[in-house]
C-alpha cells in the first residue's frame, strides 16, 4: 500500500519538476493528474467507505466539472479561475478540518492521550488556513473578474477591525483546544466563522496591481490548508502534495513581489493606494492618435519590431493575428523580439501559455531585463493591451503608488504603437502616462482586427 502512495507522491515531485519549462510543462501536468488519480485510488482502496459507489460519482462530477472547465473557459478568464481553485482547494480542507472536529467534539473516548492535542492543533491550521483561503480567494475572483471593484476596498478604522478579528481568531482556537466557551458561543463554531470573515476583510483592501501576489500567496496557503488536512487524516501523499503546492506557492509570490518590487507586508497591510491626484501630477495633454492603415509605414521601415503583449491580447484573442503580423515583419527583413513582464495578463506565465496556444517559439520570449536592453535600439514596439507593466510612472513619477515597480521600458523605442479597446485605465485604475509621450500612438480599436489589417496590408491587399 505504501509503495502506491510513495509512487503517486514521485510522480507529483516529478509533474512539478517538468512543468519549470515550456518545453515539458504539458508532460508535467499529465504525471501530476497520474500520481494525484493514484493517489484518490489508493486512499479509497486502502480506505473503503461504506457508500463507495456515491463517493466514486462525487469524484466522477467533479472530474467532468475540471475537465469543461480546462477545455471551455476562455484563457481571458484564466485568473480567476486559478483563484477559484485555490479557494476550492481551501474549501476542502476547511471541510476536512469541521467534520474532524465534530467528530473529536462528540467522541468520548479517551484513549487517544497525548494524540489529541496534535490532532486539535491540526485541525485548527486546516479550518483558519482553509477558511481564510476559500472566502479570500472568492474576493481575489471578483476583483479579477471586475465583479467587485478591482482597487482597494475600505471602511473607516479597517486596519483596527482586522486586528481585533485576529485576537477573536487566536482566542477562539485557543478556547477550543482548552475546551472553553467564548461569550457564550462553542469555540470552534465562532472559529469557522472568524476565519471566513478575515479571508474577506485581508483580500478587500488589496488592490487589483498587487492581485498577481495575492494569487501566488493564496495558491501556497491552500497547499499549507491540505497538509494540515493531510495531517488529520494521516495521509501522506496529501502531506506531500500540500508541502509541495505550500513552498512552490511561497516561492512564487516571493519572486512575484521581487518582480513587481513590492514587500510581502506592504502588499497584505496595504496594497496600492491609488491617488489620482499624486499619481497624475505630471499628466497633461492628450494622446496622439493613428489609424490603422498609417501605422503599416513605420512598421515597413523598421529593422527591429518588439511586441508587447497584455491583458487586452487575451480579451481580443489576437495570439494568432500576432503571429501572422510577425511572420509578415521577418518576411520583411526586421528582428522581431517578443517583451514579457512576469506579471502581464495578471497572474505569473498568462501570457507564455497565450502565445504557446499560437505555436509562437519560445525561444522569441524575452524576458523583463533583457528586453528593456534592447528597447533603445528598438525601431517600433507594438503594445498590445497592456498598461500598468508599461507604465513609465513607475520609473518617472516618484508620487505614482507605481513608482518602483520594474516595468518594460517601452517609451525607449523609437517609435511606439499602442493597440488599446478604448480610453480606460489600467488595472491599477491609474492613467498611464506612455500615451501622453511624444513618439508614442495610439491605435483604438479591436486588437485583433489591427493587427489583421496590418498584416494584409504586408501582403498588398
Amino acid at each position: 500500500m505504501d509503495a502506491f502512495f510513495v509512487s503517486a507522491a514521485i510522480l507529483l515531485i516529478v509533474g512539478l519538476k517538468l512543468m519549470g519549462r515550456a518545453a515539458t510543462a504539458r508532460k508535467g501536468n499529465v504525471l501530476s493528474g497520474i500520481g494525484m488519480l493514484l493517489a484518490v485510488a489508493t486512499t479509497l482502496w486502502a480506505f473503503p467507505p461504506k457508500n463507495i459507489w456515491i463517493l466514486v460519482s462525487i469524484v466522477t462530477f467533479g472530474s467532468l466539472i475540471g475537465i469543461w472547465t480546462a477545455s471551455y473557459v476562455k484563457m481571458t478568464a484564466m485568473p480567476e479561475l486559478v483563484a477559484l481553485f485555490n479557494g476550492f482547494g481551501g474549501l476542502a480542507s476547511l471541510l476536512v478540518g469541521v467534520v474532524e472536529g465534530l467528530k473529536l467534539m462528540h467522541t468520548s473516548d479517551d484513549s487517544v492521550g497525548t494524540g489529541v492535542v496534535f490532532t486539535q492543533v491540526a485541525i485548527v491550521s486546516a479550518v483558519i488556513i482553509g477558511g481564510i483561503t476559500f472566502t479570500g480567494s472568492l474576493v481575489a475572483y471578483g476583483k479579477l473578474s471586475r465583479k467587485l471593484p478591482s482597487g482597494s476596498i475600505v471602511f473607516p478604522f479597517q486596519p483596527y477591525v482586522c486586528f481585533a478579528l485576529l485576537c477573536f481568531l487566536y482566542w477562539s482556537s485557543c478556547g477550543w483546544i482548552v475546551s472553553q466557551s467564548i461569550f457564550g458561543f462553542d469555540p470552534f463554531y465562532a472559529m469557522i466563522a472568524f476565519s471566513l470573515i478575515a479571508g474577506i476583510l485581508f483580500t478587500l483592501h488589496i488592490g487589483g496591481g498587487d492581485m498577481p501576489v495575492v494569487i501566488a500567496l493564496l495558491n501556497s496557503l491552500s497547499g499549507v490548508a491540505a497538509c494540515a488536512a493531510g495531517l488529520i487524516s494521516l495521509n501522506k501523499v496529501l502531506i506531500v502534495a500540500g508541502c509541495l503546492v505550500g513552498t512552490s506557492g511561497l516561492i512564487l509570490t516571493l519572486i512575484m513581489c521581487k518582480a513587481m518590487n513590492r514587500s510581502i507586508g506592504k502588499v497584505l497591510l496595504g496594497g496600492f493606494e491609488a491617488s489620482e491626484t499624486k499619481a497624475q501630477s505630471k499628466s497633461s495633454g492628450k494622446p496622439k492618435t493613428m489609424m490603422a492603415e498609417d501605422a503599416y509605414f513605420p512598421l515597413e521601415a523598421a529593422r527591429t519590431v518588439a511586441i508587447v503583449p497584455g491583458y487586452g491580447l487575451a480579451v481580443a484573442q489576437a495570439q494568432h493575428a500576432v503571429k501572422e503580423l510577425v511572420q509578415k515583419l521577418t518576411e520583411n527583413g526586421a528582428e522581431v523580439f517578443y517583451a514579457i513582464h512576469p506579471v502581464a495578463g495578471r497572474m505569473p506565465g498568462h501570457m507564455n501559455v497565450l502565445l504557446a496556444e499560437a505555436d509562437v517559439d519560445y525561444d522569441q520570449l524575452t524576458e523583463l531585463e533583457a528586453a528593456n536592453a534592447r528597447f533603445q535600439e528598438t525601431d517600433v514596439a507594438i503594445v498590445i493591451g497592456a498598461n500598468d507593466v508599461v507604465n513609465p510612472a513607475a520609473v518617472e513619477n516618484k508620487n505614482s503608488p507605481l513608482y518602483g515597480m520594474p516595468i518594460l521600458e517601452v517609451f525607449k523605442a523609437k517609435t511606439v504603437l499602442v493597440l488599446k479597446r478604448g480610453q480606460g485605465k489600467g488595472f491599477s485604475g491609474l492613467e498611464n502616462e506612455l500615451f501622453l509621450k511624444d513618439n508614442v500612438r495610439m491605435i483604438y480599436g479591436d486588437a485583433k482586427k489591427t493587427l489583421t489589417q496590418l498584416a494584409a496590408q504586408f501582403k498588398g491587399e
